[in-house]
């Protein structure tokens, strides 16, 4: 089984200590990603060398995770599977409460990662290789002398105390945790890497209370290694609080909220493949771009319960310059438009006045479907809004909301994953806590402050904080690590 198999097959929560060990990079949207299953009592700490056993093994693998024991349980499919039925069960409840640890290579294999005391002189005919105080089990020879090689590749150097690597592996070895590389977000999310590059590299802190799990961490598009500064108050993994999701529109499946556009669409407006159309066809030129890039905005995703399509895509930004300064990019997107055969109409909402609103029709092969439009909205005091759909019309009433400064907010995201499920617009190989889930919501703010960093971009690292609720309760509605 390869390393995505194993991310994506994830069933339940209460049954993760039953199967391989599994995480999901999400971050849906956006995702999220590293939810997994994260057991429910207090974490036994470490020994103070194991952060530093495991910082130096991390750069061999491009997932690590850790979890609780549970021997009320039985052991992981992983711990039978490198084991043995036998010593698998005897170790496991040995085992009881500690944390141990399993990693994914870049090649896909699963490493089962433990401490050298609980294995003792029970090693015989284990495929294992130990680094410091830590045992790797591999699946056979080949992946253990692979193993070797990219461990003696790594650098001895451990990282600054202060860095948020270090911080990540302090919490890997006392709690529930996922830390993972640019490999392991590509090889879970495909093609949609490109729009999650900004969370390429992260490490989040799990915890369970009830039947909602919460997650706090750090991502960035780069290795948290290189992370060294901490905010003037100090720095610690902080599981956001408990409470109540937010209640957004009953109508959306998705709100998103952002102070940029270049938080979900910088990776693809750098890239010279969408550029040169965008110049090329649209006028659409790097000064253009910027501010677009700059500009904040809100998006929301909602059912429609008739016509073509399942569901429609609402944008709102206050575009700089409004109406005027935007005028001939919306009019070369026009042409386009009409080129490739869509029809444009202006309707009259009011018989009296002219509507301002640019609404496409797709009417080829004797069709007559709405396929989206802009308009714009100005309201006293407030700059204009661009209103924009796709598969729907351009709604009238602002939804466009403003991050306040005070909150340092960049994003904000609320998902209602099991009705896009029942309408199909979530993957049906998506991991089965994500598919079982009421809600979700998450939200990220610069992790890193210095008078550098501007806001256009420049900032490496974010801190994200987020709760997904099942559908059922978990086991237990305790306070869990």
């Amino acid at each position: 089984m390869t390393a995505t198999d194993s991310l994506l097959k994830i069933s339940t929560y209460r049954s993760v200590a039953q199967s391989n060990p599994v995480t999901l990079l999400g971050l849906g949207a956006v995702l999220l990603g590293g939810l997994i299953g994260v057991s429910l009592n207090q974490p036994n700490h470490q020994e103070d060398g194991t952060p530093a056993s495991l910082s130096r093994i991390s750069g061999a693998f491009s997932l690590m995770q850790s979890f609780h024991g549970d021997s009320k349980r039985p052991a992981p499919k992983l711990w039978y599977q490198r084991l043995g039925l036998v010593r698998a069960a005897n170790l496991w409840k040995r085992q009881g409460r500690a944390i141990w640890w399993q990693g994914w290579s870049e090649d896909g294999d699963a490493y089962l990662i433990l401490p050298d005391q609980l294995l003792a002189t029970d090693t015989k005919n284990l495929r294992k290789h130990q680094v410091l105080g830590l045992t790797l089990l591999g699946s056979d020879e080949l992946h253990r002398q692979q193993l070797i090689q990219r461990l003696q590749r790594q650098p001895e150097r451990p990282p600054q105390p202060t860095s948020l690597q270090s911080r990540c592996m302090q919490r890997l070895a006392n709690a529930p945790a996922v830390f993972w590389t640019s490999d392991a977000l590509a090889a879970i999310s495909g093609t949609r890497a490109l729009l999650l590059q900004q969370a390429s590299h992260g490490c989040l802190a799990l915890r369970l209370i009830g039947n909602t799990l919460h997650w706090g961490g750090f991502v960035g598009d780069r290795s948290l290694a290189f992370a060294v500064s901490q905010p003037k108050s100090g720095w610690k993994f902080l599981v956001s609080e408990r409470q109540k999701p937010a209640n957004f529109d009953r109508d959306s499946l998705l709100e998103v909220h952002g102070a940029r556009v270049d938080l979900i669409l910088g990776t693809l407006l750098s890239r010279e493949i969408i550029q040169k159309p965008l110049e090329d066809q649209y006028g659409v030129n790097q000064s253009i771009r910027s501010r677009l890039a700059l500009a904040p905005f809100s998006l929301r995703l909602k059912q429609q319960a008739k016509g073509a399509y399942r569901a429609e895509l609402q944008f709102q930004a206050p575009l700089p310059g409004g109406a005027a300064a935007w005028a001939s990019v919306l009019d070369r997107v026009s042409n386009r438009l009409e080129e490739r055969g869509f029809e444009r109409i202006n309707p009259a909402e009011d018989k009296a006045k002219k509507s301002d609103a640019v609404i496409w029709k797709d009417k080829r092969e004797g069709q007559n479907k709405v396929v989206g439009g802009w308009r714009w909205l100005q309201n006293p005091n407030k700059p204009m809004l661009l209103s924009a759909g796709l598969a729907g019309l351009p709604v009238t009433k602002p939804f466009y909301q403003a991050l306040p400064a005070s909150t340092r907010l960049a994003l904000k995201l609320d998902a209602r994953p099991r009705d896009l499920l029942s309408l199909g617009l979530i993957n049906g190989s998506s991991p089965a806590l994500l598919k079982q889930a009421d809600s979700l919501q998450f939200q990220i703010k610069p992790a890193i402050h210095a008078s550098k960093l501007k806001a256009s971009g420049q900032q490496a690292w974010w801190e994200v904080t987020g709760q997904l609720v099942l559908s059922s309760a978990a086991e237990s509605s305790d306070d869990s690590d």
